[in-house]
């Protein structure tokens, strides 16, 4: 191996490592912040500068002299502040977790693009230097805002892509350091940390731990699965075996009959030479089928066995498997604190962030697959849920807001997440006027709905009930992503709100996605999958017993009407009607059924039989195939053929005919559809400008410029369009005083107007709101596709 491979595999071992000291000083300085037992501020402001001190070490040996320079003034800062020489204010706070995010987002960076970053650090250095003065605690100047720099502060990275395996140690801590060979402060190595003989544990763990790639865990976790299908191709050899001896014995019976009716004609074969052979030939066939048959019961004998020893092998190397490819929810919950901690100072409210429940362990692609629903929750909770401190106060209650974030294990197969909060509750009827507003409901359906199915209303893409829309909610698209996201992973989602008293979120997950237990079922003449997990139970249906309400068939199921469906009609299949209930029915006549559970939604479904239950190996269709109604992946039975798999959400949607999103989605295409929209951009930046421009034509808009705000208000009032864009820091009239304008006017105060500023304070986003803007986005944390989704959503 050259020396530039060794350094490439330095670099990645160095990143492994600083991701899980950055991920325990992120969460050992959330806690100390909060912490006020003398004793457990020690212990974590040991942990922190130990971090802070391995990992200055760690760059130091790969030759990362930003992240050295910043870990060493923290190791100094954390020294100065174990010693009692200065103290901790809100202030040094914000500086050290702004410190450890940008010494995050450096290590994450291309080293292309690393040269800005750089420049910050420098900078940041200096001020984390100021607060070294024994006799102030104040820094020289202010630190530079986390947001001005590209970063990760709201998102979730698993703590690495690796994973530990530790023997006896149930939970994971990253609070806990981790034992390593440490050095004074100052002193130099040429020898890595992370590559360093480590000190043997405590006495109550082992130290035989080995880091494996977890690309490779899932190669190897995928082979397993594919046993399942060897598994029942052998059993579907050991099935085929029983039914060739089953006619061996059906023949060997014919034969004794025949032998014995021929015995008694034997006299006559001295006679006939001809029939003495055929007696003799038919001896020996006999004797054949005897010693076949007996072949045929020891195979048959030896295929049991053989089949029971393999399938209880696969089962034990798939559970142990499947045990590698868990984590425990701490590895998500981890960067939770640090988000609610930025998103509470941004927003300028005081949050708890309560979490239990991090031992539980489930699949990682599906614990991966929670991170964007979780986040868009929690910042809902925030932003939408919990009350700035003086409103709290005014209806009696704490300053502090409370979010609460549990998971259970209730059966082995199934974790429960639940999330709720303490705030103000959904405002049911602000739900129901958006829903009019965006022509997803018609006013005869709205006066029809229940309180609980107006609240389900949240889940349809581009109803949102906040009045502006930022960089952390607003847009109305993350209810339909949540609930589109849990769905994906074969996941439920419901809600419950109380004005006043907060919201709660319920979430369950298979603990394991890519395996389950499904029934084998066959509508119109074709086989299919159902997940044995939505199956209630199977019941036969006399048509006696079929009604009619509404239009639609229902039955009576434990004293509930339940609906009832025909699967291959939600298919599309060819398949006889329903038969009638009353006069042309034969009355022996009876239907197979499975009752289908998705939440609190039941359907029954009428299906030609049921063939058998068996463990599912999921195939997905592949790119091409993404998103077919009703079908969620294939699998492969024992016999080469190819089942799909149902999913049962769909079922249930499409027994209810046409879903809401369906039908909002088709009046929003066909709005879009009748003539393209006219943009007005005013930004005094010609770089700015134009790359507005751009992304916005190529989406299909019609774009006017204007190159300052006396200009916008001039285009504006003597044009027509569907929406503004401007900045606010611009010459002759900023975009505030452009946006209090144009709400001002008469006859088109109403248009949607969208601030894209360098402006991030708490201050400047409520002057926004204040003056009508309908969306504040930072330039910062610009991203195109926000701004696309922001203008759709609101014109």
């Amino acid at each position: 191996m050259n020396h530039e491979d060794i350094q490439k595999q330095l670099r990645e071992a160095f990143k492994i490592e600083a991701e899980e000291r950055i991920a325990s000083m992120f969460a050992n300085l959330t806690e100390l912040e909060k912490c006020t037992d003398p004793d457990n501020r020690s212990r974590m402001l040991e942990i922190v500068y130990r971090e802070a001190h391995s990992l200055k070490g760690a760059a130091r040996s790969v030759n990362i002299l930003a992240v050295e320079s910043a870990c060493q003034e923290m190791e100094e800062l954390f020294s100065l502040l174990k010693n009692g020489k200065i103290d901790f204010t809100p202030d040094l706070f914000d500086t050290l977790h702004h410190a450890v995010g940008m010494v995050e987002t450096y290590i994450a960076t291309p080293d292309s693009d690393q040269h800005s970053i750089k420049t910050a650090i420098d900078a940041l250095t200096g001020t984390l230097s100021g607060f070294k003065d024994t006799r102030s605690s104040k820094p020289q100047s202010a630190p530079q805002p986390m947001n001005e720099l590209p970063h990760k502060n709201d998102e979730f990275q698993p703590a690495a892509p690796t994973k530990t395996f530790v023997k006896n140690l149930s939970t994971p801590d990253f609070i806990r350091p981790q034992p390593s060979e440490e050095r004074p402060a100052g002193s130099k190595s040429n020898t890595p940390p992370f590559m360093r003989k480590p000190h043997p544990m405590p006495s109550n763990r082992l130290s035989d731990t080995v880091r494996i790639s977890t690309a490779k865990l899932d190669a190897l976790l995928l082979k397993a699965e594919e046993l399942i299908t060897v598994k029942q191709t052998l059993n579907q050899h050991l099935t085929e075996i029983k039914e060739t001896l089953h006619n061996f014995r059906h023949w060997k019976k014919i034969s004794e009959k025949s032998k014995k009716g021929l015995r008694e004609i034997s006299h006559l074969a001295q006679a006939s030479p001809k029939l003495n052979r055929f007696f003799q030939l038919y001896d020996f066939n006999h004797t054949q089928i005897e010693e076949t048959n007996t072949r045929m019961n020891d195979l048959t004998k030896s295929m049991e066995h053989s089949s029971r020893s393999l399938g209880a092998m696969v089962d034990d190397l798939l559970e142990e498997m499947k045990k590698t490819s868990l984590l425990p929810f701490s590895t998500l919950f981890s960067p939770l604190p640090r988000m609610i901690r930025d998103i509470s100072r941004e927003t300028g409210k005081e949050i708890e962030l309560e979490m239990t429940g991090g031992d539980v362990e489930i699949d990682k692609r599906i614990l991966e697959g929670l991170k964007d629903p979780l986040i868009h929750l929690i910042r809902n909770a925030v932003d939408h849920g919990i009350e700035s401190p003086d409103e709290r106060t005014r209806c009696k209650k704490s300053p502090w807001g409370t979010i609460r974030l549990s998971v259970v294990q209730p059966e082995s197969n199934k974790v429960a997440i639940e999330l709720s909060d303490d705030g103000k509750g959904i405002d049911i009827a602000a739900v129901k006027n958006k829903a009019l507003e965006a022509g997803c409901i018609s006013p005869q359906v709205a006066a029809g709905l229940s309180e609980a199915e107006t609240l389900a209303l949240i889940w349809l893409s581009g109803i949102s009930t906040s009045t502006m829309i930022t960089e952390i909610s607003g847009r109305g698209l993350g209810m339909a992503i949540v609930q589109e996201h849990v769905e994906n992973l074969n996941g439920l989602i419901s809600i419950s709100t109380a004005p006043g008293r907060g919201t709660t979120f319920k979430i369950e997950m298979p603990v394991s996605l890519a395996t389950f237990r499904g029934m084998i079922v066959s509508a119109a003449g074709q086989e299919f999958i159902l997940p044995v997990a939505h199956v209630e139970h199977t019941l036969r249906i006399r048509p006696d017993t079929i009604k009619t309400a509404g239009n639609k068939s229902i039955i009576p199921i434990n004293g509930q009407a339940v609906s009832l469906v025909n699967l291959a009609d939600i298919l599309g299949l060819p398949q006889p009607s329903l038969p009638a209930t009353q006069g042309n029915r034969r009355d022996n006549a009876t239907l197979s059924a499975a009752v289908l559970g998705s939440g609190k939604k039941r359907i029954a479904c009428i299906i030609d039989s049921i063939a058998s239950e068996q463990d599912v190996l999921v195939k997905n269709l592949g790119k091409q195939l993404k998103r077919i109604p009703n079908i969620s992946g294939a699998t492969i039975l024992g016999n080469g053929k190819v089942v799909p798999i149902l999913n049962v959400n769909d079922i249930i949607a499409s027994a209810a005919g046409k879903s809401l999103p369906a039908v909002m989605a088709e009046a929003i295409e066909t709005f879009k559809n009748k003539v393209k929209k006219s943009v007005l951009i005013v930004e005094d930046s010609f770089t700015s400008r134009t790359l507005l421009k751009n992304i916005l034509e190529a989406s299909g808009y019609l774009i006017t410029t204007a190159i300052d705000g006396e200009d916008g208000y001039h285009q504006f009032s003597s044009k027509s369009f569907d929406a503004v864009i401007s900045d606010v820091e611009m010459p002759k009239l900023n975009g505030f005083e452009l946006t209090r304008k144009i709400r001002e006017h008469e006859t088109l105060g109403a248009i949607p107007v969208i601030l894209i500023t360098s402006l991030d304070s708490r201050e400047d986003k409520e002057k926004g709101m204040d003056v009508g803007a309908d969306a504040y986005i930072v330039k910062s944390s610009f991203d195109q596709s926000n701004l696309l989704e922001v203008l759709e959503r609101l014109i």
